[in-house]
């Protein structure tokens, strides 16, 4: 949205132009200065919740490694050796994840919140500062200015040759504060161009690099997750036999072979979710 120019020179005419000129960028000011702090606010929150998440996926890594799976007999297959590994990798791979989520979480507070809030405090703090000492100066000059043209003609020349040089000496004042309250907004208003966004930038680039090498240690893993489906398929297929098995020679020792035809349909159905669940990554 755009303001109408303000000029140094209209500092010395303060017009009542100039005044609302001021007071529209007094109102940008603001807006930028509860923007910022509501800005703050949220990402102090985002990275709460980031930390949050990094903390909560840590303890479900340290709980995957801590179990151990127990297999029947002395020796493993290799399909059992990779299960039994598998939470290991798992938490493995979780933990590289987070220990990069935790630099960010590290960082992120000099990359974000701490240049906001440098921002908000020198530069709109310095602002506010130069507006109050123009009001103040603007006041005492005229206010000035009322006494002196109400002065009487009657009094002495030394008298009226004070007051004169004292009303210049405030004149002065108010033209200084004046020249330094227009100087400061253009500096607010040209610093927040970068000192704001800059850091934003700066942010958002920590999470989407984040983001890529989650990305690449997926790929990485995927050659891991293709063999561990592989050994999953292998020995469920392995215990659908044992079933199978099982049940057969239960009916054939107890007489039961009509209830077999009803088992062999219910391993069969069970071995089809499995392969529905294994094209999906599940068993």
């Amino acid at each position: 949205m755009g303001h109408p120019p303000l000029e140094f020179s209209d500092c010395y005419k303060d017009s009542p132009d100039f005044r609302e000129t001021l007071k529209c960028y007094e109102l940008e000011l603001d807006r930028t200065s509860k923007f910022l702090k509501e800005l703050i606010k949220d990402g102090n929150s985002v990275i709460t919740a980031i930390k949050g998440y990094s903390l909560a996926v840590q303890k479900f890594s340290q709980t995957l490694s801590a179990f151990q799976f127990d297999f029947i007999g002395d020796s493993l297959t290799d399909d059992e050796i990779n299960i039994a590994e598998s939470f290991q990798e798992f938490a493995g791979l979780l933990q590289e994840v987070e220990r990069d989520r935790m630099m960010l979480v590290q960082n992120a507070s000099n990359l974000l919140i701490r240049p906001l809030e440098k921002f908000r405090k020198e530069q709109i703090g310095a602002t506010k500062e130069k507006k109050k000492k123009f009001e103040k100066e603007s006041e005492k000059y005229y206010s000035l200015l009322d006494k002196h043209l109400n002065l009487s003609a009657k009094k002495k020349e030394s008298q009226l040759q004070e007051a004169d040089d004292l009303l210049d000496r405030e004149r002065v004042n108010f033209y200084e504060s004046s020249v330094e309250y227009v100087y400061q907004i253009h500096q607010v208003q040209d610093r927040k161009k970068f000192d704001v966004v800059e850091p934003v930038l700066a942010f958002l680039h920590s999470i989407l690099t984040l983001n890529n090498l989650t990305v690449e240690m997926t790929q990485d893993f995927m050659p891991y997750k293709q063999e561990l489906q592989l050994s999953l398929q292998n020995l469920f297929c392995l215990q659908v036999s044992t079933d199978l098995f099982v049940s057969f020679f239960c009916c054939c020792c107890f007489g039961h072979t009509r209830g077999f035809g009803c088992i062999v349909g219910q391993i069969f159905l069970q071995i089809s979710q499995g392969w529905e669940n294994a094209d999906h990554g599940v068993l």
